[in-house]
């Protein structure tokens, strides 16, 4: 490896590695997605309460899964998007095509379900969950391990514009 590129790597690392990216407090960077963002959870009590589920999320993207992109917020929960009728569908992958794992972005969808992961007379959780179509069961869409299921209409990368220094 040629010297200068080394030394320059290092400096740009020693560069970057002093930027405080998860502070809070005194005006620094708190991330693309602010922390008072709603989170999976809390559309669910909203669900409990109110009967409606948001159908825009800021969330990070974590990959595909089969027919769906997979989605999760600051706690790690889940959102699945429909993005494709079947492995077929072409037009589908050139859709997603720009989604890149970690990075967060606005996602709108239409709500057409979820899975969920049953618990036997001994208490144990199912590891197959088992789609569900609406209307909901509020109590079985309100269990923490419930993961909404979506058809995704559209996603926007979310950037700040702070400036990093």
């Amino acid at each position: 490896m040629n010297w200068r590129v080394f030394t320059s790597l290092l400096i740009f690392l020693f560069a970057f590695s002093r930027i405080p990216i998860d502070a809070e407090d005194d005006g620094r960077y708190t991330g693309p997605i602010a922390r008072s963002e709603k989170r999976i959870l809390d559309g669910k009590a909203d669900f409990l309460k109110s009967g409606t589920f948001p159908l825009e999320w800021k969330l990070f993207f974590k990959g595909k899964q089969g027919d769906f992109v997979v989605f999760y917020d600051l706690n790690g929960d889940e959102i699945h998007y429909r993005y494709r009728r079947n492995k077929f569908d072409l037009d589908a992958e050139v859709f997603v095509k720009d989604l890149f794992s970690g990075n967060p972005y606005r996602v709108k969808g239409e709500w057409i379900g979820y899975y969920f992961y049953s618990v036997d007379e001994r208490g144990k959780r199912s590891s197959l969950p088992t789609p569900k179509k609406l209307p909901a069961e509020p109590k079985e869409f309100a269990d923490r391990q419930s993961v909404p299921i979506f058809k995704l209409i559209e996603y926007i990368e979310v950037r700040t514009d702070d400036l990093l220094y």
